[in-house]
């Protein structure tokens, strides 16, 4: 399977969790304490890996040829992309008197690009040796 591929389904799955965890904020599934936690933090996770594969997996199919060392550098530059967008939107909403910035927030973020590592680690150019 192309790199690419296997990039552009992280991603997919990404948003799949994200879409999972927005049907169950509409449907009021927080029921317990933990449930309601991750279902409040879940966004922030599934987005980080959302954004980090599909930017990836759009570089590599247009970089096919690309050597390891240069897929892990756009990997680096994804997450970084991803990990500073997500954090910028916290710091706007810690300046706003109309949204609500939350610290769990932000380390549901670092939450999800560390799982971004372990992903690449799995699926990467690594992974095909």
């Amino acid at each position: 399977m192309k790199l690419s591929t296997r990039y552009g389904l992280a991603g997919l799955g990404g948003l799949a969790l994200l879409t999972l965890v927005q049907w169950a904020r509409q449907h009021h599934l927080q029921h317990g304490a933990v449930l309601t936690y991750l279902i409040g933090v879940g966004p922030n996770f599934a987005a980080a890996i959302a954004i980090t594969f599909v930017l990836l997996g759009v570089w590599a199919e247009q970089q096919p040829g690309a050597d390891g060392p240069a897929q892990t550098r756009r990997f680096r530059l994804s997450a970084a992309i991803s990990g500073a967008g997500l954090l910028g939107w916290e710091a706007v909403q810690m300046l706003s008197r109309n949204l609500v910035f939350d610290w769990q927030d932000v380390l549901a973020t670092l939450a999800g690009i560390a799982v971004c590592f372990v992903v690449f680690a799995l699926i990467g150019p690594q992974a095909t040796r």
